[in-house]
């Protein structure tokens, strides 16, 4: 029986089916769905979105965007309207550090080695002779019921596999859980084609900026890629807090999470122009060697000179402001020119002068590096670094960050499991 007869007679049957093709159905909402995420440019931003449109076409109540890495399926990023009503920041990063193993037992797994999508009526009536079957395990938990399922490959060009989307609960006006149909399976195969290629492009985004954040690891041992993760992730959930706490529009909090991102990440990357000997020095600077090290945060900003662009703009205040204080004790304070030989620094910015973005970088780096252990110092125990944040409230750190920061404790932990020490 060929594949194409075999999946009709399942579908019909017992509940599933295989297959795939060209779509008609909704080409402009296509269209302009695929517009929207080729403008996506950051690669955590960019995955949440496709999978909140996909959801959103074909009426999905919940969903899973699984990326490959390592014969696994990571779980990038999770969404249920029926469990998270109001989705918490710390939903989008608890389930991140699962996976599933790349093969044929699970239902993700067989369409990420296969290759081929799967339409499942209802996974609790999968009766075909088929090698995958359906985990119960999350339904039992959470007191869920999973019912549909569309699952999707994403492919690139050379039909690697990146990852797989996963639709569930398909849902009718009225909100009744109902199977995806043929019509369905025909979008999401056109709309994942373009979404992979998308995923492809932020990737190599994301690949650049960490190569830079590496070659700041080759003078600065502590500068590591997961320290410039968990200070990017920690900044742009602590942005979104703020933002959300002054009604900002929805556009505006995506446009500037996507920039603040690898901002964030490259806070430090000055420190490639800062001699080895004061970076890897393991006792105090001296005065000298104080000024040497501050001058980082300038010589970094000078690397973004597209002002037309918005992800140089927010890159230079962070990178350039990341060390000024709330009380006026930071540096390298106002600088009319930047690029100016030498550098003198000014009078430390104060208060709502430093950018947001780059009082927010200060809080999440300062927290995390007391977090993590150095050479001259142990890591600190969690209550001290939380105690040191207190403290510091209207001197080192604006004081509305901070009440919001020790708000958001388990959402600061999801994040630290999520790219461990």
């Amino acid at each position: 029986m060929s594949l194409l007869n075999r999946a009709v007679n399942i579908r019909r049957g017992r509940g599933i089916a295989l297959g795939g093709g060209p779509s008609t159905r909704d080409v402009d909402q296509l269209l302009s769905t695929v517009e929207n995420i080729y403008h996506i440019r950051d690669l955590d931003t960019l995955l949440e979105r496709i999978l909140y449109e996909a959801r959103r076409f074909v009426r999905a109540d919940a969903g899973t965007l699984y990326l490959e890495a390592k014969g696994q399926l990571f779980f990038s990023y999770v969404q249920n309207d029926t469990l998270f009503v109001n989705e918490t920041a710390e939903q989008r990063h608890v389930f991140a550090s699962q996976s599933l193993p790349v093969d044929k037992a699970s239902l993700a797994g067989y369409v990420a080695v296969s290759g081929e999508p799967i339409l499942v009526d209802d996974v609790y009536d999968i009766r075909s002779n088929v090698t995958f079957s359906f985990n119960p395990a999350f339904d039992q938990q959470a007191s869920y019921r999973t019912q549909s399922m569309l699952i999707v490959p994403l492919l690139t060009g050379t039909k690697a596999t990146l990852g797989v989307l996963q639709l569930i609960n398909a849902q009718s006006s009225s909100g009744e859980v109902i199977p995806f149909s043929g019509q369905d399976r025909l979008y999401i195969m056109q709309y994942a084609q373009h979404a992979a290629n998308a995923i492809e492009r932020a990737k190599l985004n994301r690949e650049m900026v960490l190569r830079m954040v590496e070659l700041s690891e080759l003078r600065d041992p502590y500068e590591t890629g997961q320290h410039a993760k968990r200070v990017a992730t920690l900044s742009t959930e602590l942005f979104s807090a703020w933002a959300e706490k002054r009604c900002l529009p929805t556009s505006l909090i995506r446009a500037t999470r996507e920039a603040l991102m690898p901002a964030a990440m490259l806070h430090d990357v000055g420190k490639v122009a800062v001699s080895d000997v004061i970076l890897k020095k393991s006792s105090f600077l001296t005065s000298d060697e104080q000024t040497l090290m501050r001058l980082h945060t300038v010589y970094g900003a000078r690397l973004f000179k597209n002002l037309d662009s918005h992800w140089d703009r927010v890159a230079r205040e962070v990178v350039l402001n990341h060390h000024e204080r709330w009380d006026g004790q930071g540096y390298p304070g106002d600088i009319p020119e930047i690029q100016a030989e030498p550098v003198r620094f000014g009078i430390g910015k104060q208060g709502e002068d430093i950018p947001v973005t780059a009082r927010i970088v200060t809080m999440a780096d300062v927290f995390d590096a007391l977090m993590s252990k150095r050479a001259y110092k142990e890591a600190w125990q969690e209550s001290e670094v939380y105690h040191y944040v207190r403290v510091q409230s209207g001197k080192q750190f604006d004081p509305e960050l901070v009440e919001l920061f020790l708000g958001m404790q388990p959402v600061i932990r999801s994040i630290q499991e999520r790219f461990s020490y």
